[in-house]
């Protein structure tokens, strides 16, 4: 068989590892088939707010193995989102579907099947002719949390990482970095004699790194608000942070609040840095500027909470970018809450890993293409600790990702498990 069985691609899809909820019942799920190929299998666990997060490995040899090659995958999805545009699934996100070449369902691209695809190849490419352990993580969708915890176990030092994104099958050798902000708003309460109206609006979801392939209903509900004159009391947008809204509701009193003049300053305030961003460009990326989306509003007590991201290019200094921004959210009367950081991965195109990868990708028939990406992922956090990184998986990320009916090809599918098989029966290359 040229692919993992389709019960295993079924099972997969079915079970619900969004990001944040438990992903015990899809480990459960891997445990047996990782046994059974010969691997080594070890869980670290992590509970957050009395939820139970894992991630597992499964090694070819042993921790300390020189040359040791990391095939990592996420296992965490964003948020469906509206179940009724999953019309390709018939409105179930976690009903495998095939239709020609393709399979359809939450997390077919991004990243799941891609860890089967691995798991496959594992069972194809014995006897190994190189020392592996295959990593899936958690929390992933949500800030890279499930690498960053396993890196603080010290025995963890692997020498390369083949990290798993749809790629459209070329190898990613640098990606932007990412910065996601949480920021408060004060509130305005309407009184009890103050009429209040519900207000919603409709866009169309995407990843955020693309924020111009989706339609943003969040800021289309701001954009309508604002232009009416209307005080916002509520607001609700969004379910990741990096994803476009595609849905967005608001309470409403007729007369402009406080609250409401805040939210205008702190979009104007987003709209020119964005503006500022485009000015400056970089052609290998695609975007080839530094994207900012603003993706989630949450309504608290006594503030409304906005959450938005930036796509920086390798040369932004994230710790500058904060500061600015830190600075001038707190001048238009508002407060950041929280902030996170993940670096962008500078690679290069003639590493000893790309190197490999690349014959790799030739003895399987297919032309090598090297490339950046838009989004940020798990190998800047493995070259952060000394590993030679790179981004490769099957699928399409670009207008596919964090979107209704996300697809993989199974022809794709089928290309990476070679590739994978063909990596794991490559020795090791000495200097």
């Amino acid at each position: 068989m040229k692919l993992p069985p389709l019960p295993w691609i079924e099972q997969m899809i079915q079970i619900n590892s969004s990001t944040y909820r438990s992903n015990e019942e899809l480990i459960r799920f891997l445990v047996p088939l990782l046994a059974e190929t010969g691997l080594k299998v070890e869980e670290q666990e992590i509970v957050e707010n009395g939820e139970r997060f894992k991630n597992i490995l499964a090694f070819s040899h042993s921790w300390d193995t020189p040359d040791l090659l990391a095939l990592n995958t996420h296992l965490d999805t964003v948020d469906p989102g509206d179940p009724t545009q999953w019309t390709k699934t018939h409105g179930n996100p976690f009903q495998a579907t095939r239709v020609r070449d393709r399979i359809y369902g939450l997390g077919s691209a991004d990243v799941k099947l891609d860890f089967l695809c691995k798991l496959w190849a594992c069972r194809l490419a014995k006897p190994w002719k190189r020392p592996f352990v295959l990593v899936g993580t958690y929390g992933e969708e949500r800030g890279l949390i499930g690498i960053q915890q396993l890196f603080k176990n010290k025995r963890f030092k692997p020498k390369y990482a083949l990290v798993g994104e749809p790629s459209n099958l070329e190898l990613i050798y640098a990606h932007k970095g990412h910065l996601i902000f949480s920021v408060l708003i004060p509130r305005t309460l309407a009184t009890p004699k103050t009429p209040e109206s519900t207000k919603k609006w409709r866009g169309v979801s995407a990843h955020s790194s693309t924020p111009d392939l989706g339609d943003n209903a969040l800021l289309k509900g701001l954009t309508d608000i604002f232009k009416r004159g209307y005080g916002i009391t509520r607001l609700i947008a969004g379910t990741n942070f990096n994803k476009i809204p595609d849905t967005c509701e608001a309470s409403v009193v007729r007369e402009q609040n406080e609250t409401t003049q805040i939210i205008f300053k702190f979009v104007q305030f987003l709209d020119e840095l964005k503006r500022e961003f485009k000015a400056r460009k970089d052609p290998r990326f695609s975007p080839s500027f530094t994207c900012l989306s603003l993706n989630q509003a949450k309504t608290h007590d006594d503030s409304i909470e906005f959450i938005f991201d930036v796509r920086t290019l390798p040369e932004v200094n994230h710790e500058r970018l904060e500061k600015k921004l830190r600075d001038g959210i707190r001048q238009l009367g508002g407060k950041v809450k929280e902030v996170t950081s993940d670096a962008s991965l500078k690679g290069q195109k003639n590493s000893r890993f790309i190197v490999t990868a690349t014959q790799a990708l030739k003895e399987c028939g297919i032309k090598p293409i090297l490339k950046t990406k838009a989004t940020s992922t798990e190998a800047a956090i493995y070259q952060a600790h000394g590993a030679s990184a790179v981004v490769f998986g099957p699928g399409i990320s670009v207008g596919n990702a964090h979107r209704p009916n996300e697809y993989n090809s199974i022809k794709q599918m089928e290309v990476a498990t070679r590739f994978y098989s063909q990596l794991l029966k490559t020795p090791v290359q000495t200097a």
